[in-house]
């Protein structure tokens, strides 16, 4: 089967800041493949650099063996359609006309319609469901209306290729399925290759032959939806509880998200002491707060990611110089905020000799007889001379300091209530 798009160790930038991260990928002709991952994760910017809107820092794009970059704007347009998830449109053409712009490349700069164009016009409204508002200036539409007039579009079109940026999220059940059902034909009928991107998991395993992840840039799993949509996987890219199993009745995937917090208020009274540092503390502090409990931090360097989040949440938080080692005055104090609270957290912060000091709170708290969370992958975190910071960790574990891997995993395991002081 020929190649319809080549990726080879595509990276992109916004203002320098790392968008896309050495992306290797090849679509076969024909295949109908699922775009997913957080928000973040890239996903419109490998639209944007497949559409040749936006050129790649480095890496190759092809497109049916053309570098997009020497493609001509009308050969992009006959090769390439883009249905996106809204489309500003300030000028009042009906939805006739816009559907029209979809035949621009094929009709020419200087020739009207022929009766092919208005065939595939026609086909194209019918099938969208827009032919009864065909009249209608597009933008007094609703937004499933508009969507759909933009599908209608695309069609007109008759690429090889077509993009769907979250095409479907404005519509309601029947239109997605019916506009999904549609793309699917194209595709299996007439070999387009289709690439969407979707929030909607399930939609994406149901009509995707492939599925692609992408993470903060990076490609995480790419091939079949069950091979792609494991809960492990989704567990770590989501940061949130799955359930994946097989539907009874289509036999497809059914995936569904377990609750993400205990209840609000569910920590009201109880005091969770966290290290954290790098900006890795942040989602750990936003959830504690959320579910109400009183959060205390420390040592942090003032200027950390951290401390902006600690100081606009109003936590207490132990505070040293920036780019300081922990002193004795600093660690005085985060050792009193650690005293008073009822378990500490170790987030999945890194170590070096600067910050190590702060591991000696984990000891004395566990000395103390309470509990104490330790998040796994120390190996990877520890750049110290020796290693200290894994031989250390690893003593507490073996006392009695409980692993977690993320914030889903934590919250089931923290304390249900103060815990009385001993005597």
């Amino acid at each position: 089967m020929p190649t319809a798009i080549q990726l080879n160790l595509v990276t992109a930038r916004y203002r320098e800041k790392p968008v896309l991260q050495d992306i290797s990928l090849t679509i076969a002709a024909g295949e109908m493949v699922g775009i997913l991952g957080p928000n973040g994760a890239g996903k419109s910017t490998l639209f944007a650099i497949l559409s040749g809107l936006l050129a790649p820092a480095s890496g190759t794009v092809e497109v049916f063996g053309t570098p997009i970059q020497r493609m001509a704007p009308e050969a992009r347009a006959r090769a390439i359609a883009v249905v996106p998830q809204d489309l500003d449109i300030p000028v009042a053409y009906t939805v006739e006309e816009i559907v029209m712009m979809g035949r621009t490349a094929l009709i020419g700069r200087f020739s009207s319609p022929s009766p092919k164009d208005r065939q595939s016009v026609e086909r194209a409204l019918v099938y969208t469901d827009v032919a009864d508002i065909r009249h209608a200036p597009i933008n007094e539409l609703s937004g499933g209306e508009r969507q759909r007039a933009i599908v209608a579009m695309v069609l007109a079109q008759e690429p090889r290729i077509i993009l769907m940026d979250e095409a479907t999220s404005h519509l309601d059940i029947n239109h997605r399925l019916e506009i999904m059902q549609l793309v699917e034909r194209l595709n299996r009928d007439d070999g387009v290759t289709v690439l969407m991107i979707s929030h909607d998991l399930q939609l994406a395993a149901e009509f995707s032959q492939r599925l692609i992840l992408l993470d903060q840039g990076r490609l995480v799993a790419d091939g079949t939806p069950s091979a792609v949509l494991t809960e492990d996987t989704l567990r770590r890219v989501y940061h949130c509880e799955v359930r994946v199993c097989q539907d009874p009745h289509s036999g497809g995937i059914s995936i569904l998200a377990a609750p993400r917090l205990p209840a609000p208020g569910a920590g009201k009274g109880i005091r969770i002491h966290l290290i954290a540092g790098g900006g890795c503390g942040e989602p750990y502090l936003r959830r504690l707060a959320l579910c109400g409990y009183t959060i205390t931090c420390g040592v942090l360097n003032r200027g950390d990611m951290d401390a902006e989040v600690t100081g606009a949440l109003g936590i207490e938080t132990a505070l040293e110089t920036p780019f300081s080692p922990v002193s004795r005055e600093a660690q005085a104090k985060a050792r009193a905020l650690a005293r008073e609270a009822d378990a500490l957290v170790l987030s999945p912060v890194p170590f070096g000799t600067g910050n190590l000091a702060n591991l000696d709170l984990l000891e004395e708290v566990l000395n103390a007889g309470k509990p104490v969370f330790i998040a796994t992958g120390i190996e990877s975190r520890d750049y110290t001379p020796t290693k200290s910071a894994v031989t250390r960790v690893s003593a507490l574990l073996s006392r009695g300091a409980t692993p977690f891997r993320d914030v889903p995993d934590l919250m089931p395991l923290l304390p249900k209530s103060p815990i009385p002081c001993s005597s």
